[in-house]
């Protein structure tokens, strides 16, 4: 519905004016009162306003019960029983007190009757009426509007009611006409207006209530209710929809008294359109602020049971997948049947792994050796959680199907909706990358995102504590991020040997052919051969020799988790082998890289181009092989000529769950990296 405000294009005096034949004064209809139109004339004199207040909840109680106990009476009339009714139970009667503004309430009803028929005078009215309780909120003026309404209708069935035993009663009734009302009461048109549960009037009661369900959300953070504020931007234009339908009720029930010309059917009609447009519209905002608040209610349960007062896994596990105690089975990769959580994860430590659709094979492949692993002792299970589209495609179904056939652990159902998506987006951080979260039998976070460690140690870094990290953290990084990526058998005799090692990779198949070139001509060199020798490893090729992306790939990412898994722990700018690792990333669309180690200890990091000229400059600096070893004089030599040819690094972050450091030195330099944002649209699609 929209609000835009724009000024009125008909003045409501050209339509009232307006001297036009019956049939086409009868056409004048709610088109000419567009949403942008009625939305000029409210706020041409009005604002929200609330410096007089109501007790909304105990006045729609209180209309409700008028109208409710009017239909018993208007039912009964029907059945032929003459309105009377049994002695109502105190369960019938309300006892809710309010303090109406009655002089208020008696300016409202005297523009509710006896007016001429038609939108042109209910449009004037309600407008008036707005003038009457300029003071008062917007859903406020609805209900004192409605409550008007609802008086005298219940004071005409109240005296029909007691007029058969009550002179005054009798007298009283007679002169409001209200056996003329009676005529009435099986007519389509009354009970368009009034009787039927979808009537104007039970349809505005109906708004009220939807308005201040709405309003009473106000009090919350509308940061985390994002559509309150849409919701209440609706209620002024919502409001005049509403006081104008029971204006155009009072109108036909007057009608109805005075035996004068009813309602054109068409306005009552379209007023029975626009009124059932406005609850859907208020039903709509409802629905997903009650999502939204069920979310945040969530959120705030999963802190508290999760990060605060650790409860049992078999109940924090269904809170996060549904919102509820309870979920669906899940599906146990090994037997494919369908099992309960509390049967399947009763006091085990279980390793969440999060992931969307494109989860990489190698991680599945690596995930398989944690799996077959921990089974020895069976305190641990595994469950996927399965991020999937809202707008799935079918190719998602089966892309979800296929990666629950090749694990052997438990998947969670096929799903849309995660209920827990927020607590895992803000406090586990899970984005585009898998996020692997190790929980205690008592939903204790052991490890925040296990799939770093899975990556670069495998099962050795069973059973993802961070004490277990600590311990392999105390290895060389080489050792842990390079040996793997190379298939040099003699590798781990050199480690052992404290050799000088020069492992090497690149883009660029000429600056491999150069640097390997370059390094047989020093090898060759006699101050080399005199037991200063080094050896050079690749990295990049497979066990048949054959250049490997799918290889170098993992590579990067194995580089990428250790750094992270170490600027965790450690600090980004409290370790040299971070600085080290750092820059080897920011190397791996350089031409070529190398790194220096003594056994399996890093002694350098260097940029390709700075490591040929190094190799060139052989003659400079290899006298200096007489008083130093290999591994010093290289390194000594590289950082002059790094000095002299200084390039700060460019590292983009990937999209990695889980932590990661938002403040990183740069590795040729102290001072702290520059940090950029970007956005990228998370329905997918090219980027423009």
């Amino acid at each position: 519905m929209a609000t835009s405000l724009k000024a009125p294009i008909i003045p409501p005096s050209a339509l009232i004016q307006s001297k036009q034949p019956p049939a086409l004064k009868e056409e004048l209809t709610m088109k000419y009162y567009s949403d942008d139109l009625v939305t000029g004339y409210i706020y041409a004199k009005h604002r929200d306003d609330d410096s007089t207040r109501i007790d909304l909840p105990h006045y729609i109680t209180v209309i409700e019960n008028i109208l409710t106990l009017s239909d018993r009476i208007t039912d009964a009339v029907l059945r032929g029983t003459d309105g009377r009714l049994g002695h109502l139970d105190e369960s019938q009667a309300s006892s809710v007190v309010i303090e109406p503004p009655v002089c208020t309430l008696h300016h409202i009803l005297g523009e509710l009757s006896c007016k001429e028929t038609g939108i042109e005078r209910a449009h004037e009215v309600t407008l008036k009426i707005f003038e009457i309780l300029t003071n008062y909120p917007w859903e406020a003026k609805a209900a004192l509007t409605l409550i008007a309404f609802a008086t005298d209708y219940g004071d005409l069935w109240h005296l029909y009611q007691y007029s058969q035993i009550d002179s005054l009663a009798k007298s009283l009734a007679i002169i409001k006409r209200v056996a003329t009302l009676k005529k009435h009461l099986d007519s389509l048109r009354y009970r368009q207006v009034v009787v039927s549960p979808n009537s104007l009037i039970n349809s505005c009661l109906k708004a009220i209530k939807y308005m201040n369900q709405i309003r009473e959300f106000s009090k919350y953070d509308v940061k985390e209710l994002p559509e309150l504020p849409s919701a209440l931007r609706q209620i002024p234009l919502i409001t005049y929809w509403v006081i104008h339908t029971i204006v155009a009720s009072g109108i036909e029930l007057s009608t109805y008294l005075s035996e004068t010309e009813n309602q054109p059917q068409k306005y009552l009609n379209e007023l029975s359109e626009k009124i059932a447009i406005v609850l859907s519209v208020l039903e709509k905002h409802l629905d997903a602020i009650r999502e939204q608040f069920e979310d945040v209610d969530l959120y705030r349960w999963l802190v508290d049971h999760i990060d605060h007062y650790h409860t049992d896994i078999t109940l924090v596990i269904p809170k996060l997948l549904t919102g509820k105690i309870e979920a669906k089975p899940l599906i146990d990769g090994s037997t494919l049947r369908e099992v309960s959580i509390q049967e399947s994860l009763a006091g085990k430590n279980v390793i969440l792994v999060i992931s969307e659709l494109s989860i990489s094979e190698e991680d599945i492949k690596a995930l398989h050796h944690v799996y077959n692993e921990l089974k020895r002792d069976n305190k641990y299970e595994i469950v996927w959680i399965p991020i999937i589209p809202e707008r799935y495609l079918e190719e998602d179904r089966r892309r979800y199907e296929y990666l629950r056939s090749t694990m052997k652990w438990y998947s969670i159902q096929f799903t849309t909706r995660i209920a827990g998506m927020r607590y895992i987006e803000e406090k586990w951080q899970f984005r585009e990358d898998p996020l692997v979260v190790v929980l205690n039998p008592q939903s204790k976070v052991e490890f925040t995102n296990a799939i770093h460690l899975i990556r670069v140690w495998g099962t050795e870094a069973i059973p993802f504590t961070h004490n277990r990290t600590d311990y392999l953290l105390r290895k060389h990084w080489p050792e842990s991020t390079l040996v793997k990526f190379t298939h040099q058998p003699r590798l781990l005799s050199w480690f052992n040997q404290e050799k000088s090692i020069l492992f090497y990779g690149g883009k660029d198949p000429k600056w491999i052919q150069q640097f390997e070139e370059r390094t047989e001509i020093l090898k060759s060199d006699p101050l080399i051969i005199e037991g200063r020798s080094f050896e050079i490893v690749r990295i990049g090729k497979n066990a048949r020799g054959e250049e490997d992306p799918a290889l170098m790939a993992r590579f990067w990412t194995t580089q990428w988790a250790y750094f992270i898994i170490k600027s965790q722990l450690k600090g980004s700018s409290a370790s040299e082998t971070t600085e080290d690792i750092l820059r080897l990333i920011s190397y791996e669309n350089e031409n070529g890289w190398v790194v220096l180690t003594v056994g399996p200890a890093p002694l350098l990091v260097g940029r390709g181009f700075l490591i040929l000229r190094l190799l060139e400059d052989f003659p400079k600096w290899k006298q200096t092989l007489r008083l130093k070893g290999f591994p010093d004089a290289f390194r000594e030599y590289f950082n002059e000529l790094a000095a002299k040819n200084h390039q700060c690094d460019r590292v983009i972050l990937p999209g990695f769950s889980g932590w990661i450091p938002m403040i990183v030195n740069c590795p040729e330099c102290p001072r702290f990296m520059e940090t950029g944002i970007s956005f990228k649209c998370c329905h997918g699609g090219s980027l423009i």
